[in-house]
């Protein structure tokens, strides 16, 4: 099987050729328009060009949407490719969504909640974008969508790398009821088995499916940064004010970014800078959402990795000395942060 995976440059793209690469039935090709993955074969693709698309698919029997970035790299490009798969016939898509499509839900939540792009700009492509698969469904394609909460595990500036900085600094710590919130972390390597798991089943044309992807035992925000400031050194873990959470995010992080920005525009490295805090970290840390993600353990036989494994994998990547200066501009969840 070849399978297009978008975005194969990225942190979850790139973990994804080297296991499509690995499990001796796919034959992966990285299609990015920025660098080129190691040990895969690559083409470079303008994700929102549906004609470039288009072109990228050829010969493809499956692709899988990887893409991360602006909102409308994540809408449009959906848009884009639902036209491709569309015009060259290939028609299985394995969709990377958010659990950021739940807005403001809280509680225990499945796939068949509500969505609700109130949350921002992120929650709002990622909701388009997944109308779009919809669409592409309806038409006769077969689209499996996934849903994961925070992708951690070696390699994650956003849930490791950056959280990491923030408790070495003393920005972050135990956050009292203000880091209450579940985390929702899934390892790497449980996204990209639930991909290969999709790619593998039968499924009938005209279907989508949808599932969440966070392991049932990943923990409180609070007991997080505790364990990974714990396995890291960056000790004592410090209890932080929420007055002073609030005014890192709200007072000192927008100049960070724009700076951040301004270095990038230059063509300028960024890492000597502190890592900004975007203000909807701070909403995310203190949700009450729980992904529910027993119908991906039942239907893609899922064997999710252990905390602590993923833990101890992450702060031994991080303790690397050339993965402490590595930073990302990759958009987060409520904010400017993605969560893939």
């Amino acid at each position: 099987m070849r399978v297009l995976v978008l975005g194969g440059s990225g942190y979850v793209g790139s973990r994804l050729c080297a296991m499509l690469r690995d499990s001796g039935w796919a034959s992966p090709v990285s299609g990015s328009s920025r660098s080129r993955a190691g040990g895969v074969e690559s083409v470079r693709v303008d994700t929102r060009d549906a004609a470039s698309l288009t072109l990228a698919l050829q010969g493809m029997d499956a692709v899988v949407n990887c893409v991360a970035g602006s909102a409308d790299a994540i809408a449009e490009g959906a848009r884009a490719l639902a036209q491709a798969c569309a015009t060259t016939g290939c028609r299985r898509v394995v969709h990377l969504s958010s659990m950021a499509v739940y807005g403001m839900l809280e509680g225990a939540v499945r796939e068949e909640a509500p969505t609700d792009p109130a949350l921002g700009w992120y929650a709002r492509a990622k909701c388009d974008a997944e109308a779009h698969m919809t669409t592409f469904a309806r038409a006769g394609g077969a689209v499996v969508t996934l849903r994961p909460g925070c992708v951690w595990g070696p390699g994650s500036e956003l849930w490791v790398g950056r959280i990491a900085r923030l408790l070495r600094a003393g920005r972050l710590g135990d956050l009292g009821a203000a880091g209450d919130g579940w985390s929702n972390l899934v390892h790497v390597d449980d996204v990209c088995a639930a991909v290969l798991a999709a790619l593998c089943r039968d499924q009938p044309q005209g279907e989508i499916r949808t599932y969440n992807l966070a392991a049932p035992d990943s923990p409180r925000w609070n007991d997080y940064f505790v364990d990974l400031g714990l396995a890291i050194g960056a000790t004592p873990v410090r209890r932080i004010a929420p007055l002073q959470l609030r005014l890192d995010a709200l007072l000192a992080s927008p100049p960070l970014k724009l700076a951040q920005l301004a270095l990038a525009r230059a063509g300028l490295p960024s890492h000597a800078l502190p890592d900004p805090l975007p203000p909807g970290l701070l909403g995310l840390w203190e949700r009450h959402l729980w992904l529910d993600s027993k119908s991906a353990e039942r239907d893609l036989q899922l064997r999710w990795t252990p905390y602590e494994e993923a833990l101890n994998q992450s702060a031994a990547w991080y303790m690397r000395p050339q993965s402490t200066s590595m930073k990302t501009g990759l958009p987060l969840l409520g904010g400017d942060t993605h969560t893939s």
